[in-house]
């Protein structure tokens, strides 16, 4: 599959956004007009509901009438006058309700008078019961107002069928608004969701292509700093095997030179001064070599060469500075490389920036990784500097910079915080904790790490001088 550009990602996000204009436009004039269809079914049932209140309240009103004349039950009386109370302003509801229908308007006009007349004459009926009327005049009279009742009950069901035939319309139609809509939404998800596959697709290949680079990029840090190592170790190699040579034969000459009996005080001063130059030179020369790469990271491990940095950094700098480490750590060269390289630059930083006069190193493991902690008690980093650090938008240094890149290159996390007062710097990488053969006694051995003194060369021609040994290297 072929990598989208940047413009086809535009392209695509723009057709996204306008898509979803489109769809939530239609969507709204959809929803308007479901609501209103779905309004109209609601008003057809309440027209109903109104006619069937009014047919209710007549036959309450006559029932009562019915009850109080002939049953002589006396609240039935109270049930007419309740209804007829009530019918004016059922009538004024219908009439209302029914005004964007002209033939339902006719209906209610014809319908209005036909129910106060029902009313005035049950309410007559009532009356004549009052004033001590015959059963046979009563009888009369309610068969004469029986015309008026069948006359209303026709214009209710008229306007209820009226209302029915308009109802089933707009259900109907309330129906397919309902499926237009439902479409609608379906096609709208669908799209949606096509262009949110899209566009996710999109930025997935965008972020391989980026994480891609980034490991190439941190390859070529890898191969960069690897080929730095190398020079350095060619350089040491170069240091010790070259002027450490000649100053340790120049030594050698000036030794001798010492013993001839034919010189002056003056030139034996001038010998021992030299000398001292000589022996200057060769300790700056020898820890020059050792910084550059020390030979006890290849031959003796981490520990050993850990140690021997720290010691040599305390004497230099005067900042006390403690060295922890687990006596049976074996770890594999390029970590080993590693820690060392970012132990060498703590330091330095701690030397330069903290201004602390003590120090703390260190190295602790666990099964699956192993952690390097330089803690100082100084000054501390500038909030800003640290918030950049965390952030990694701005640049904070080349040490700082040099030290992440190692660790990133295997695998490991590089973590720097101030805590109020000094400054703590973590590194872990991530290894297979490699176990050590039990010994013969079924218990593990441990190895411990001696600092060597000096190189086995200046040693040896220390020796071969006459001179025996001196200064450590620092």
């Amino acid at each position: 599959m072929g990598r989208p550009s940047e413009r086809t990602l535009w392209y695509l996000s723009s057709f996204a956004l306008v898509a979803l204009l489109i769809i939530g436009f239609a969507t709204t004039r959809s929803m308007s007009r479901y609501a209103e269809s779905v309004y109209w079914v609601s008003h057809s049932q309440q027209v109903e509901i109104a006619t069937e209140e009014v047919r209710a309240n007549l036959n309450a009103a006559q029932n009562g009438c019915f009850h109080y004349v002939f049953g002589n039950q006396p609240e039935g009386l109270q049930q007419l006058q309740d209804a007829a109370d009530d019918l004016p302003a059922q009538i004024a509801q219908l009439r209302m309700l029914t005004k964007d229908n002209p033939a339902q308007q006719s209906i209610v006009a014809s319908l209005a008078p036909l129910v106060q007349q029902q009313i005035a004459f049950l309410r007559t009926s009532a009356a004549m019961k009052d004033k001590g009327g015959s059963i046979q005049l009563q009888q009369e009279f309610s068969a004469s107002g029986e015309d008026l009742s069948r006359q209303a009950l026709t214009d209710l069901q008229a306007l209820r069928a009226e209302e029915q035939k308009v109802g089933g319309l707009r259900t109907i139609i309330s129906e397919k608004t309902y499926a237009t809509q439902k479409l609608v939404l379906s096609i709208s998800f669908v799209v949606v969701l096509l262009f949110t596959i899209l566009n996710f697709v999109g930025l997935m290949i965008q972020l391989r292509k980026r994480q891609n680079a980034e490991q190439v990029v941190r390859r070529l840090s890898g191969r960069i700093l690897q080929v730095q190592d190398e020079e350095r170790r060619k350089l040491s190699r170069d240091l010790h095997d070259g002027i450490g040579q000649l100053f340790a034969a120049l030594k050698m000459e000036l030794s001798q030179a010492t013993r001839s009996n034919s010189l002056t005080p003056r030139d034996t001063k001038i010998l021992c001064d030299c000398l001292e130059l000589v022996d200057e030179g060769v300790n700056h020369s020898r820890t020059l070599s050792y910084l550059l790469h020390p030979p006890m990271l290849d031959e003796i491990g981490f520990c050993a060469a850990a140690r021997w940095l720290v010691q040599g950094f305390s004497q230099r700098s005067k900042i006390a500075v403690t060295f922890t480490a687990p006596e049976d750590l074996n770890l594999p060269k390029e970590l080993e490389l590693t820690l060392f390289r970012v132990l060498q630059e703590g330091l330095t930083n701690v030397h330069r920036h903290s201004g602390t006069s003590t120090a703390e190193v260190v190295v602790s493991t666990t099964q699956r990784e192993v952690a390097l902690t330089i803690s100082d008690y100084g000054k501390g980093i500038p909030a800003s500097t640290l918030e950049n650090f965390k952030s990694n938008k701005a640049p904070t240094g080349v040490g700082l910079a040099g030290m992440r890149g190692r660790v990133a290159d295997v695998e490991g996390k590089l973590e720097l915080e101030s805590p109020g007062v000094g400054t703590v710097l973590r590194v872990t990488i991530p290894f297979e904790k490699i176990s050590q053969p039990p010994t013969a006694g079924g218990s593990p051995t441990r190895t411990v790490h001696h600092v060597p003194t000096e190189p086995p060369l200046e040693q040896r021609a220390r020796t071969s001088a006459g001179l025996g040994a001196s200064n450590k290297p620092s």
